[in-house]
């Protein structure tokens, strides 16, 4: 009879052992696994918040250094602008830049930036004929540059501004004069038809008295609103119409300031967000500031998780300009529910742009 085997494997005690390193590697694995993780998140975070801000900053300073274009008289600063896009109402003043601060330190300024987008930029072209009603044609003695198609502004002292489109690229009437049209229904440009946009069928603005002046704004002049929306960098295009649309997401913060010349000698000694009154005074905003803060778009794990609370960030950040002085950028208000503010990372983007163009304004 053959022996009998004896049945090998392993104890009980050795699976409990074996168990229990496996745990423990497990353990180990998952923690390295943590760290890196911890690691990829802030370094990826913080690109993110890097690329957004960059793109923010580089759109607005690419409209700042257009700002002004076309507006070649500077007695109407600050004048208020009307006009309708079929239907629509329009509303702007004539500035290269405006600021509107926020309610409160948490809360982002807005800016809007006014250029042409003419090709050519003539002197002013006045009036010479006086309008007995808003729909007659506009008599001038120079319309070079005006094409039909292109946005005018009319201005007069003590009216307010006026929007139209013109109809018809300019010819001599019987007297010598250059006739713009800018009636309702449609035009032609180079043998292309398309619809008169933004003038009403009864006409716009008021009856402007000879000498009064028009600006030619072009095709797509930048009437641009920058934002911020639900902490994302937001611009209203106001003539076209394309409203919120979003530029860069997570930017929480927006600061704005006009650099002023107190004394007219076209040196920048004054720096604040009080908006001009006068024309004389807007004559005297020579430069804008700029400051941009982006948020990273995961939050950093709590530090102590039942209180929620965080140290990656323990104070809003700040921007040193060039002359010395320091703004702090309030990032309080930009986490009302969910992580603490305390539990992102913030990067901040700051510009100046000199206004070239209101600094070279012929008048």
């Amino acid at each position: 009879m053959p022996a009998i085997r004896h049945q090998q494997g392993f104890t009980l005690v050795e699976v409990m052992v074996s168990t229990v390193v496996a745990l423990f590697a497990t353990l180990a694995i998952f923690q390295s696994f943590a760290v890196s993780e911890g690691y990829r998140r802030t370094a990826t975070s913080g690109g993110d918040a890097s690329f957004a801000g960059a793109v923010g900053a580089y759109l607005i300073d690419r409209d700042l250094r257009m700002a002004g274009y076309g507006i070649n008289t500077a007695t109407y600063f600050g004048c208020a602008v009307t006009g309708s896009e079929q239907g629509r109402a329009i509303n702007f003043s004539v500035a290269p830049v405006q600021i509107t601060p926020g309610a409160t330190a948490q809360t982002p300024d807005t800016i809007t930036v006014v250029a042409s987008n003419a090709v050519m930029m003539p002197g002013p072209i006045n009036l010479t004929t006086a309008l007995a009603a808003p729909t007659d044609n506009y008599a001038v003695s120079n319309a070079f540059g005006v094409s039909a198609g292109d946005l005018l502004l009319l201005a007069e002292a003590g009216q307010a501004c006026t929007l139209v489109q013109a109809t018809n690229t300019p010819t001599s009437g019987s007297s010598g004069q250059n006739i713009i049209k800018h009636v309702s229904g449609s035009y032609t440009n180079n043998a292309t038809t398309s619809i008169a946009r933004y003038n009403p069928s009864g006409g716009i603005g008021p009856n402007y008295s000879a000498n009064a002046v028009v600006m030619d704004f072009g095709l797509n002049p930048t009437v641009s609103t920058y934002y911020i929306l639900n902490n994302t960098l937001t611009v209203d295009q106001l003539v076209s119409g394309q409203l919120a649309q979003p530029i860069a997401s997570n930017v929480v913060q927006l600061k704005a300031f006009y650099g002023k010349s107190s004394t007219g000698n076209g040196i920048v000694d004054t720096w604040n967000n009080t908006a001009p009154v006068t024309a004389t005074d807007w004559s005297n905003v020579l430069a804008i500031r700029l400051a941009l803060v982006a948020r990273s778009v995961q939050p950093e794990k709590p530090t102590d998780p039942t209180t929620n609370s965080c140290t990656t960030t323990t104070s809003s950040p700040s921007v040193t300009w060039d002359d010395g002085t320091t703004t702090t950028l309030d990032v309080s208000g930009t986490a009302p529910s969910g992580p603490s503010w305390k539990c992102y990372r913030y990067k901040v983007f700051h510009l100046t742009s000199s206004l070239l163009n209101l600094i070279w304004t012929p008048s």
